[in-house]
């Protein structure tokens, strides 16, 4: 872990060393020795979070101290994969001082609240007026639950969109509509393959968009979905696609590990389009990285049925929870909130669009999460961004969640290299999934 020398409260917080590696640690504003609970008489909060310091930390912690003389703010970024997250639970169950964290999904935090490393947070949430969206009871739902506890807040809209490079539409002449499907977006995907250039990286899903919340589970969570029949359209079109080398191939996408690095192969146009989040949009403005002239173009996913808006297959996140283990719970919960009323304002720049909009207009959003208007084809980043009829699920059922979505990560790709069918894909995930639900109940 690389420890930068201290910063004064008043002074622009310097960018973060950069990670040697996936599991590496950042940190800014430390105080001498690291781990001390007290600078210059006061409190030292210590946050751990998977976005990079200078995409928005660095200065929403920095306009916390200004607004917090007495309190010294510590932001370790952990790297959001398997091995950074499996330092951040030993951390959190070991002797580390970390008094908030994020989690980045709904199963990982619940996992850690029942390791007793969360905080119940739900009277705490109640009380705050302008946090109603996020309570238990709010309708649509707007922050996760399980068994009417809460135990962290959303921070974030971690919306999906479909990342078009703009030119290769133009040369092919190809016109969007916004409620496209996903047939149409099949065909465009087709029309703007060529040598060298896939039309897409991955297929769209169609289980999520058709089934919304919860689409895991059946029986009110008695036992798994995955015999739900789209799923097995889902993994079928993926396989139709890879085969007519629409979409890149799995031992490509595994080989150079595109499940977390999907923005290199667009942004260096050997992909013609990307499913992904927003937060690929910070590599896009970083032309000293990734060179690349191109506008990037933005569309909504694709409805798996005409005339029916389908669920969006992100979520809310950026879920911030506080350590029982702190000894600043109160300052802890001061912190937590003035990210959420404030993310609308420091976090944009690093694609996380807030789940409280607060004092932020929809232009400083757009303007804040884009930058330069060359690399963005503006008009359609405003439609989809501030989309009124998308929908962000909210899950309501977390047994062995985080067993099943590794268990279908594994049985497609077996299925995308070619060592089964999707009918055993199907037959071998229920069967999976209903002993993973059984042994966690």
């Amino acid at each position: 872990m690389s420890v930068p020398t201290p910063v004064r409260r008043r002074t622009l917080l310097a960018g973060a060393v950069a990670a040697a590696g996936t599991a590496s640690l950042t940190g800014c504003n430390l105080a001498k020795g690291g781990n001390a609970s007290k600078a210059g008489g006061g409190v030292t909060l210590n946050i751990w979070g998977g976005v990079p310091n200078e995409t928005g930390p660095d200065e929403l912690c920095q306009a916390f101290m200004d607004e917090h003389p007495d309190i010294t703010v510590t932001y370790t970024r952990y790297v959001n994969d398997d091995e950074g997250n499996i330092k951040l639970d030993s951390s959190l169950t070991g002797g580390t001082p970390i008094d908030l964290y994020f989690s980045y999904s709904p199963q990982r935090l619940f996992q850690r609240a029942a390791a007793g490393v969360a905080v119940e947070l739900t009277e705490k949430i109640a009380a705050e007026d302008d946090f109603a969206q996020f309570t238990v009871d709010a309708e649509p739902l707007g922050n996760f639950a399980n068994n009417g506890k809460q135990y962290a807040i959303p921070a974030s809209r971690a919306p999906q969109y479909v990342y078009i490079n703009k030119t290769m539409l133009d040369d092919a002449g190809i016109k969007l509509r916004a409620d496209w499907t996903v047939d149409e977006f099949v065909e465009v995907a087709r029309e703007l393959t060529r040598p060298k250039v896939f039309g897409t990286l991955t297929a769209p899903l169609i289980a999520r968009p058709s089934i919304g919340p919860d689409y895991l589970y059946a029986d009110g969570g008695e036992r798994s979905n995955l015999d739900d029949p789209r799923f097995a359209e889902e993994i079928g079109l993926a396989l139709s696609l890879q085969k007519e080398k629409i979409a890149m191939d799995r031992e490509t996408i595994i080989a150079e590990q595109l499940q977390t690095f999907s923005q290199n192969p667009f942004i260096a146009g050997r992909i013609a389009m990307l499913i992904q989040s927003g937060h690929i949009t910070r590599s896009i403005k970083d032309t000293d990285e990734y060179p690349h002239d191109f506008p990037t173009a933005c569309m909504p996913i694709p409805s798996p049925h005409a005339n029916q808006k389908g669920w969006n297959t992100g979520q809310i996140g950026d879920l911030i929870s506080i350590n029982p283990k702190s000894q600043h719970q109160d300052e802890a919960w001061e912190f937590a909130k003035f990210w959420i009323r404030n993310a609308g304002t420091y976090m944009v720049k690093g694609g996380r669009l807030p789940s409280l909009q607060g004092d932020a207009d929809e232009d400083q959003i757009l303007t804040d999460m884009l930058g330069d208007e060359e690399l963005f084809d503006m008009d359609s980043w405003r439609s989809a961004v501030f989309d009124p009829k998308e929908k962000l699920p909210v899950d309501t059922i977390f047994t062995a969640g985080t067993e099943i979505d590794t268990l279908k990560e594994k049985l497609t790709d077996q299925v995308l290299l070619g060592d089964i069918t999707v009918d055993k894909w199907v037959k071998s995930a229920r069967r999976q999934s209903d002993a993973a639900i059984e042994k966690a109940s």
